[in-house]
């Protein structure tokens, strides 16, 4: 998800909308591979960021074990504004050097590589340093312990067993894998095939460690099943509504598309956009221009832009970029878990257009909230009605708002997590 504001104080907070006065403290060791951070963050920094806020508002204490890059500086702050107690790694600015570092420490790393997934051999490289902190934090005896993704469930064996234990499943990574391959060809699909085989394998093996999985929809909890019996619970993605408004939609026929463009589905479904839908759209509409915002658009994307579409790069607040969109554009072709920007997108108040992939798992329906099409000249088409009739324009973008506020706001979502923690602290399980 693209960045949405560079605030260096805390006045964005807003207040919680109820703290319970006798709520029972529960203290919570927050261990994840990614700075959780807002605003700013990828869309799993932003995820994790509100989840923990949210528990911060209910009164709870919670201890983040997390890997600080040199660049979230801001993001480090905002996270210690909003209550959370950082127990922070700061990571050095060369891998190799971290590699090695970890390698001469932990020479069983070398056998690892050959059969690890990949993201997950380099989450056990930074864990010897985080390790530490991670103890730091069993010694401040939490209540519960949540691992983030499923590329750290192997972080539990160096984790205390008499602790209740959930991990949260921001990706199935062996769905996620498999998706992508089945969106690539030749020998990029065979690579992404081969990953997919040995996260699930490595699934498999991993998460019987832990007492509860947190997924993100009804889709991710069933697909879990095909891997894993664990007890599990849905805690789905949300959107601060509060912050995100909706405006009046504009005259001005303009579609936009964010992301964070080093995240491989997120280029790819700009490359599909600019490649084989805009030009569509164009045809049809010839005044009609695309604002494009996030960071790290790759070079040979980039240079797919006519003169009609902007490529804003990363941007200190997104509300600025929404308020000039008539509609919000998800042609994701792959992926896992679900989007933030489709939250972002119902929250603004502005109609959908996307395929049935970007949509997956977040509840919406055809031509209620969004206008769902999975090949370029319906996609295109799609488009083009929701820049030009007012009427679909206003009915999709207010449904879409309502359900924001009725089902995605983060403050129900955080409260579902506190319920799913409180009941493993309390040695409840969610029934199946």
């Amino acid at each position: 998800m693209a960045g949405t504001s560079a605030a260096s104080d805390a006045s964005w907070r807003r207040p919680p909308r109820h703290r319970p006065s006798t709520v029972r403290r529960v203290r919570i060791a927050w261990i994840t591979p990614e700075l959780p951070y807002w605003p700013g963050g990828s869309g799993g920094s932003t995820r994790q960021f509100q989840l923990i806020r949210s528990l911060v508002d209910h009164g709870h204490a919670v201890d983040v074990v997390a890997p600080v890059h040199a660049d979230q500086q801001e993001g480090r702050r905002s996270l210690t504004d909003a209550g959370a107690t950082l127990l922070a790694v700061d990571r050095p600015s060369s891998r190799a050097v971290e590699a090695l570092g970890a390698l001469a420490r932990r020479p069983s790393l070398v056998v690892r590589a050959a059969t690890m997934p990949t993201v997950a051999w380099q989450t056990e490289v930074f864990w010897a340093s985080l390790r530490a902190r991670a103890r730091e934090a069993i010694g401040r005896f939490p209540d519960v312990v949540l691992v983030e993704h499923d590329w750290a469930a192997r972080w539990a064996q160096d984790l205390p067993a008499a602790i209740p234990k959930a991990l949260g499943l921001e990706n199935l990574s062996w769905d996620y894998y498999a998706r992508r391959a089945a969106a690539a060809d030749g020998v990029a699909a065979a690579a992404l095939r081969a990953e997919a085989t040995r996260f699930r394998r490595f699934d498999a093996r991993r998460l019987a460690a832990f007492d509860l999985l947190l997924t993100m929809s009804a889709d991710d909890d069933r697909e879990l099943r095909r891997v894993s019996d664990r007890p599990s619970v849905v805690i789905p993605n949300g959107v601060d509504t509060d912050r995100l408004v909706a405006s009046p939609l504009p005259d001005e026929p303009v579609a936009l598309f964010t992301g964070t463009f080093g995240y491989p589905p997120n280029a790819e479904a700009l490359a599909w956009l600019l490649r084989d839908i805009w030009p569509r759209v164009r045809y049809w509409k010839p005044d009609a221009r695309l604002l494009v915002v996030g960071r790290d658009v790759p070079d040979e994307i980039a240079t797919l832009a006519d003169p009609s579409v902007t490529l804003a790069g990363w941007v200190p607040e997104m509300q600025p970029w929404f308020d000039r969109a008539r509609v919000v554009l998800v042609p994701m072709l792959s992926g896992g878990g679900t989007r933030l920007k489709v939250l972002d997108g119902l929250a603004s108040g502005r109609p959908l257009v996307s395929t049935t992939m970007g949509a997956m798992g977040v509840d919406v329906r055809q031509g209620n909230q969004v206008l769902l099409a999975d090949d370029p000249d319906a996609f295109a088409d799609a488009t083009v009605r929701a820049l030009t009739d007012d009427a679909l324009a206003g009915r999709l973008g207010h449904a879409g708002r309502r359900t924001a506020e009725d089902v995605y706001d983060w403050r129900a979502i955080g409260a579902r997590l506190e319920g799913a923690l409180r009941g493993l602290v309390d040695g409840r399980r969610p029934g199946r």
